[in-house]
């Protein structure tokens, strides 16, 4: 089954896209944020566990900011997890 893309005005779906497609945030302030940028009045009802599984944006209507704080969220993770292991074995 297809996923469209729930921004208003667009038309992609991810059978016809090369485009990624992303599920809203679960977590609540993330998810109200995607809401508001998404300018959808029908989203705003909906809790983040139905947005999340319901509902997509694909790659166009996302700033490459999303990215690359996603991206920096990661790297410090794994730089944490390293630092953890480092220490039990010194």
């Amino acid at each position: 089954m297809p996923n469209f893309c729930a921004a208003p005005n667009c038309t992609r779906k991810s059978m016809q896209s090369d485009l990624a497609f992303f599920r809203f945030p679960r977590d609540p302030a993330r998810c109200q944020k995607w809401v508001e940028n998404c300018r959808r009045a029908d989203l705003e009802d909906k809790t983040p566990d139905q947005l999340n599984k319901h509902y997509r944006l694909c790659a166009k209507q996302l700033p490459i900011s999303i990215f690359i704080s996603l991206q920096s969220e990661k790297i410090l993770i794994m730089i944490s997890i390293f630092l953890n292991l480092l220490r039990l074995i010194l």
